[in-house]
Protein backbone atom coordinates (compact mmCIF):
# COMPACT_ATOMS: atom_id res chain seq x y z
CA UNK A 1 0.00 0.00 0.00
CA UNK A 2 1.57 3.44 -1.23
CA UNK A 3 0.90 5.35 1.73
CA UNK A 4 0.87 8.39 -0.05
CA UNK A 5 -1.48 7.79 -2.37
CA UNK A 6 -3.57 6.31 -0.09
CA UNK A 7 -3.62 9.84 2.22
CA UNK A 8 -4.48 11.27 -1.38
CA UNK A 9 -7.56 9.43 -1.82
CA UNK A 10 -8.58 9.78 1.99
CA UNK A 11 -8.28 13.48 1.78
CA UNK A 12 -9.84 13.92 -1.49
CA UNK A 13 -12.74 11.95 -0.55
CA UNK A 14 -13.41 14.06 2.77
CA UNK A 15 -13.48 17.33 0.44
CA UNK A 16 -15.98 15.96 -1.41
CA UNK A 17 -18.15 14.88 1.57
CA UNK A 18 -20.44 18.07 2.35
CA UNK A 19 -20.02 17.96 5.91
CA UNK A 20 -16.33 18.93 5.67
CA UNK A 21 -15.63 20.68 2.36
CA UNK A 22 -15.52 23.63 4.09
CA UNK A 23 -12.47 22.65 5.67
CA UNK A 24 -8.99 23.75 4.35
CA UNK A 25 -6.75 21.18 2.80
CA UNK A 26 -3.88 21.65 5.08
CA UNK A 27 -5.72 20.52 8.23
CA UNK A 28 -7.42 17.46 6.18
CA UNK A 29 -3.76 16.36 5.19
CA UNK A 30 -2.60 16.60 8.35
CA UNK A 31 -5.41 14.91 9.92
CA UNK A 32 -5.16 12.08 7.36
CA UNK A 33 -1.20 11.85 8.10
CA UNK A 34 -2.00 11.62 11.51
CA UNK A 35 -4.70 8.41 11.43
CA UNK A 36 -2.43 6.42 9.05
CA UNK A 37 0.55 6.60 11.84
CA UNK A 38 -2.32 4.61 13.81
CA UNK A 39 -4.10 2.69 11.55
CA UNK A 40 -3.49 0.03 8.60
CA UNK A 41 -6.85 0.21 6.72
CA UNK A 42 -7.44 3.03 4.36
CA UNK A 43 -11.29 2.93 5.22
CA UNK A 44 -10.03 2.69 9.18
CA UNK A 45 -7.72 6.02 8.09
CA UNK A 46 -10.50 7.50 6.19
CA UNK A 47 -13.27 7.04 9.33
CA UNK A 48 -11.22 8.12 11.61
CA UNK A 49 -9.95 11.21 9.77
CA UNK A 50 -13.71 12.36 9.86
CA UNK A 51 -14.23 11.57 13.47
CA UNK A 52 -11.01 14.22 14.35
CA UNK A 53 -12.37 16.48 12.54
CA UNK A 54 -15.83 16.67 13.98
CA UNK A 55 -14.03 16.96 17.07
CA UNK A 56 -12.28 19.85 16.28
CA UNK A 57 -14.47 21.31 13.43
CA UNK A 58 -18.03 19.36 13.05
CA UNK A 59 -19.02 20.43 16.52
CA UNK A 60 -18.51 24.16 16.13
CA UNK A 61 -18.96 24.87 13.06
CA UNK A 62 -22.84 24.87 11.31
CA UNK A 63 -23.97 24.74 7.88
CA UNK A 64 -24.86 28.86 8.50
CA UNK A 65 -21.24 29.55 7.57
CA UNK A 66 -21.70 29.14 4.11
CA UNK A 67 -24.24 31.79 3.58
CA UNK A 68 -22.30 34.04 5.66
CA UNK A 69 -21.34 37.11 3.24
CA UNK A 70 -25.05 36.83 1.14
CA UNK A 71 -27.06 39.58 2.89
CA UNK A 72 -24.31 41.97 3.00
CA UNK A 73 -22.32 43.62 6.07
CA UNK A 74 -25.17 46.01 7.81
CA UNK A 75 -24.46 46.63 11.80
CA UNK A 76 -27.33 44.13 11.95
CA UNK A 77 -26.18 41.83 10.23
CA UNK A 78 -22.91 41.74 11.81
CA UNK A 79 -24.59 41.43 15.27
CA UNK A 80 -26.63 38.45 13.77
CA UNK A 81 -23.06 36.64 12.64
CA UNK A 82 -21.48 37.61 16.26
CA UNK A 83 -24.88 35.84 17.99
CA UNK A 84 -25.03 32.78 15.65
CA UNK A 85 -22.04 31.46 17.02
CA UNK A 86 -21.62 30.18 21.00
CA UNK A 87 -18.14 32.01 20.99
CA UNK A 88 -18.84 35.07 20.59
CA UNK A 89 -22.54 35.02 21.23
CA UNK A 90 -20.98 34.74 24.68
CA UNK A 91 -19.48 37.65 24.79
CA UNK A 92 -22.30 39.76 23.20
CA UNK A 93 -22.46 41.53 26.50
CA UNK A 94 -19.19 42.61 27.22
CA UNK A 95 -17.37 42.79 23.81
CA UNK A 96 -16.52 46.23 24.90
CA UNK A 97 -15.33 45.84 27.93
CA UNK A 98 -13.41 42.89 26.29
CA UNK A 99 -11.31 44.60 24.21
CA UNK A 100 -11.00 47.87 26.54
CA UNK A 101 -9.23 45.77 28.96
CA UNK A 102 -7.22 43.76 27.16
CA UNK A 103 -5.42 46.35 24.92
CA UNK A 104 -5.18 48.50 28.17
CA UNK A 105 -2.79 45.63 29.19
CA UNK A 106 -0.64 45.56 25.93
CA UNK A 107 -0.04 49.71 26.18
CA UNK A 108 -1.12 53.67 25.86
CA UNK A 109 -4.21 54.52 25.01
CA UNK A 110 -2.19 55.96 21.98
CA UNK A 111 -0.37 52.97 20.63
CA UNK A 112 -1.61 51.35 17.58
CA UNK A 113 -0.65 47.75 17.68
CA UNK A 114 0.13 44.53 14.88
CA UNK A 115 -2.21 41.69 16.13
CA UNK A 116 -2.03 38.47 14.65
CA UNK A 117 -5.62 36.36 15.55
CA UNK A 118 -4.89 32.48 15.64
CA UNK A 119 -7.83 30.04 14.67
CA UNK A 120 -10.20 33.29 14.80
CA UNK A 121 -13.45 32.00 14.43
CA UNK A 122 -16.15 34.60 13.78
CA UNK A 123 -14.31 37.17 16.24
CA UNK A 124 -12.81 39.32 13.48
CA UNK A 125 -16.65 40.12 12.63
CA UNK A 126 -16.40 42.47 15.76
CA UNK A 127 -13.83 44.46 14.15
CA UNK A 128 -15.41 47.79 14.18
CA UNK A 129 -14.98 47.38 17.97
CA UNK A 130 -11.34 47.43 18.37
CA UNK A 131 -10.08 48.60 14.87
CA UNK A 132 -9.25 52.32 15.73
CA UNK A 133 -6.27 50.39 18.35
CA UNK A 134 -4.79 48.76 14.89
CA UNK A 135 -2.09 49.23 12.56
CA UNK A 136 -2.22 45.26 11.13
CA UNK A 137 -4.28 42.77 11.82
CA UNK A 138 -3.81 39.29 10.39
CA UNK A 139 -6.32 36.54 11.39
CA UNK A 140 -6.33 32.57 10.42
CA UNK A 141 -8.58 29.65 10.40
CA UNK A 142 -9.37 26.56 9.08
CA UNK A 143 -12.31 27.30 7.18
CA UNK A 144 -12.33 28.00 3.83
CA UNK A 145 -15.68 30.04 3.36
CA UNK A 146 -15.16 31.58 6.52
CA UNK A 147 -11.79 33.21 5.45
CA UNK A 148 -13.31 34.30 2.12
CA UNK A 149 -16.66 35.61 4.42
CA UNK A 150 -13.71 37.67 6.73
CA UNK A 151 -11.88 39.35 3.53
CA UNK A 152 -14.98 40.64 1.94
CA UNK A 153 -16.32 42.52 5.03
CA UNK A 154 -12.81 43.59 5.54
CA UNK A 155 -13.16 44.81 2.09
CA UNK A 156 -16.67 46.69 2.63
CA UNK A 157 -16.17 47.79 5.58
CA UNK A 158 -12.56 49.87 4.36
CA UNK A 159 -10.27 47.97 6.76
CA UNK A 160 -7.76 48.22 4.02
CA UNK A 161 -5.12 46.91 6.95
CA UNK A 162 -7.02 43.87 7.93
CA UNK A 163 -6.96 40.24 6.14
CA UNK A 164 -7.52 36.92 6.74
CA UNK A 165 -5.91 33.73 5.30
CA UNK A 166 -6.45 29.93 6.15
CA UNK A 167 -3.82 28.69 8.06
CA UNK A 168 -3.52 24.74 10.41
CA UNK A 169 -1.49 26.32 13.33
CA UNK A 170 -0.04 22.70 13.44
CA UNK A 171 1.50 22.01 10.30
CA UNK A 172 1.87 25.42 9.10
CA UNK A 173 3.98 28.15 11.60
CA UNK A 174 3.17 31.58 11.57
CA UNK A 175 5.73 34.07 12.11
CA UNK A 176 4.75 35.78 15.24
CA UNK A 177 7.74 37.97 15.95
CA UNK A 178 6.42 40.70 13.48
CA UNK A 179 3.40 40.96 15.64
CA UNK A 180 2.89 42.76 19.26
CA UNK A 181 0.32 40.17 20.30
CA UNK A 182 -0.95 36.85 19.03
CA UNK A 183 -4.78 36.50 19.99
CA UNK A 184 -5.75 32.85 21.20
CA UNK A 185 -9.19 33.32 22.10
CA UNK A 186 -10.63 29.84 23.26
CA UNK A 187 -8.36 27.97 21.15
CA UNK A 188 -5.39 26.46 22.89
CA UNK A 189 -7.58 23.75 25.36
CA UNK A 190 -9.48 22.49 21.26
CA UNK A 191 -6.11 22.40 20.36
CA UNK A 192 -4.73 20.15 23.04
CA UNK A 193 -7.29 17.93 22.69
CA UNK A 194 -6.54 17.42 18.72
CA UNK A 195 -2.93 16.30 19.94
CA UNK A 196 -1.42 16.13 23.14
CA UNK A 197 1.30 19.09 23.93
CA UNK A 198 -0.28 20.81 20.77
CA UNK A 199 -0.99 23.76 22.84
CA UNK A 200 2.38 24.29 24.31
CA UNK A 201 3.46 24.09 20.61
CA UNK A 202 1.19 26.71 19.67
CA UNK A 203 2.18 28.82 22.25
CA UNK A 204 6.14 28.83 22.00
CA UNK A 205 5.19 29.81 18.35
CA UNK A 206 2.71 32.60 19.52
CA UNK A 207 5.63 33.77 22.44
CA UNK A 208 7.87 34.89 19.66
CA UNK A 209 5.84 38.44 19.95
CA UNK A 210 5.94 40.77 22.84
CA UNK A 211 2.62 39.58 24.57
CA UNK A 212 -0.04 36.55 24.09
CA UNK A 213 -3.56 36.91 24.72
CA UNK A 214 -5.14 33.44 26.05
CA UNK A 215 -8.87 32.84 26.81
CA UNK A 216 -10.53 29.73 27.74
CA UNK A 217 -14.54 29.64 28.19
CA UNK A 218 -15.69 29.11 32.10
CA UNK A 219 -18.69 27.44 30.51
CA UNK A 220 -18.34 24.09 28.20
CA UNK A 221 -20.46 23.52 25.38
CA UNK A 222 -22.70 21.29 27.10
CA UNK A 223 -23.27 24.24 30.52
CA UNK A 224 -20.74 22.77 32.79
CA UNK A 225 -18.73 25.50 34.75
CA UNK A 226 -17.61 23.65 38.08
CA UNK A 227 -13.95 24.07 38.63
CA UNK A 228 -13.44 25.23 35.06
CA UNK A 229 -11.20 28.10 35.85
CA UNK A 230 -8.80 26.49 38.26
CA UNK A 231 -8.05 23.62 35.59
CA UNK A 232 -7.73 26.15 33.01
CA UNK A 233 -5.57 28.36 35.24
CA UNK A 234 -3.58 25.06 35.87
CA UNK A 235 -3.45 24.73 32.59
CA UNK A 236 -1.81 27.72 31.63
CA UNK A 237 0.96 27.62 34.54
CA UNK A 238 1.88 23.92 33.35
CA UNK A 239 2.46 25.36 29.64
CA UNK A 240 4.21 27.99 30.11
CA UNK A 241 6.48 26.74 32.74
CA UNK A 242 7.97 30.18 33.98
CA UNK A 243 8.64 31.13 29.88
CA UNK A 244 7.08 34.37 30.48
CA UNK A 245 7.74 37.38 32.75
CA UNK A 246 4.69 38.79 33.06
CA UNK A 247 0.92 37.44 33.27
CA UNK A 248 -1.76 39.50 34.10
CA UNK A 249 -5.61 37.73 34.64
CA UNK A 250 -9.20 39.07 33.04
CA UNK A 251 -12.24 37.67 34.22
CA UNK A 252 -15.31 38.02 32.41
CA UNK A 253 -18.38 37.08 33.43
CA UNK A 254 -18.00 33.77 31.14
CA UNK A 255 -14.47 33.74 29.96
CA UNK A 256 -11.22 34.26 31.36
CA UNK A 257 -8.38 35.79 30.12
CA UNK A 258 -4.46 35.55 30.42
CA UNK A 259 -2.21 38.27 29.19
CA UNK A 260 1.40 36.76 28.94
CA UNK A 261 4.26 38.69 27.91
CA UNK A 262 8.09 38.98 27.69
CA UNK A 263 8.66 42.30 29.28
Amino acid sequence: MNRDEVIARIVESIRRSGKYSNVYEGTIIRIARMMAERFGKEKEIEKNAKKKLHQMYGAYFGDGVKGLGEKGWSDERIQFILTSHVSTAERMGFYSEFYDRIFAELGPPEKRFRIYDAACGYNPFSAGIFKERIELYRCSDIDVVLNEALNGFFAASGLDNFQSENRDLLSEPFDAGQFDAVFLFKTLSCIERQEKGSAKKILDQALKAAFVVVSFPLKSIGGREKGMEENYTGFVEAITMNRVIRKVTLNFPNEIVFILGKE
